[in-house]
């Protein structure tokens, strides 16, 4: 079994753009679920629902659950385990590193919920995400560090044996994953390039982490 497991920014980035039916052909694609955690759900369908403003978006996406075109995590790990491992990778991350008089906060439930999923299922999976921060601590840690040791104007300390608690992840984007549904002539529309690029601008503009810099690369692969 393969899992995608999904982030709050993804989905909310393609449920602004009416991007969700690209959603559901890339699901019929794919050998295997797409996972939301409980954590998830309360930031894409629980909190939005109260919302006005976000109520329609909420509606949508719980649409895609009721159709099984996204699985809760509970189909296949418990609530609870995942709660637990969640708080256990929180208190690493979130204490590894740290200025002269504090530990920074790095990263929230949504997307550790995720990754506690990626550890504990124990089959093939990718984190579908848009936050850099968590996708540089993973793959990038010292990286991050100097970046927010100019952010903050101030030394950041790493506890690397807080790293090795920690397993090795796959990330991809939502970007990448309109990328994939281009290549499968999926995107709803005549496959053109200048589709492709529009799209990645309405998801850029939308939230996502894709500099024009990679829009116009991911074009010229295309």
């Amino acid at each position: 079994m393969k899992y995608l497991i999904f982030d709050s920014g993804p989905i909310i980035s393609m449920t602004m753009n009416g991007m969700l039916p690209i959603l559901e052909r890339l699901k019929e694609k794919f050998d295997g679920k797409f996972i939301l955690t409980p954590q998830v759900k309360k930031e894409v369908v629980d909190k939005p629902m109260n919302i006005n403003k976000y109520k329609f978006e909420a509606i949508r996406v719980k649409n895609l659950i009721s159709k099984g075109i996204l699985k809760m995590s509970s189909d296949c790990i418990s609530d609870n385990k995942i709660e637990k491992e969640m708080r256990s990778m929180m208190r690493i991350i979130n204490s590894a590193f740290k200025t002269r008089f504090e530990k920074i906060k790095l990263v929230h439930e949504g997307e550790v919920s995720c990754l506690a999923f990626a550890k504990l299922c124990g089959e093939e999976n990718a984190i579908v995400t848009d936050e850099r921060t968590v996708r540089m601590f993973i793959e990038a840690p010292e990286k991050l560090a100097k970046l927010m040791e100019r952010k903050l104007n101030s030394k950041i300390n790493i506890d690397d044996k807080k790293l090795f608690d920690l397993p090795d992840f796959k990330f991809i984007r939502s970007s990448e994953l309109i990328y994939m549904a281009y290549k499968k002539n999926i995107l709803g529309f005549k496959r053109s390039k200048e589709i492709l690029e529009a799209m990645l601008y309405a998801l850029k503009f939308k939230g996502t982490a894709v500099s024009s810099k990679e829009i116009q690369e991911i074009k010229a692969l295309a």
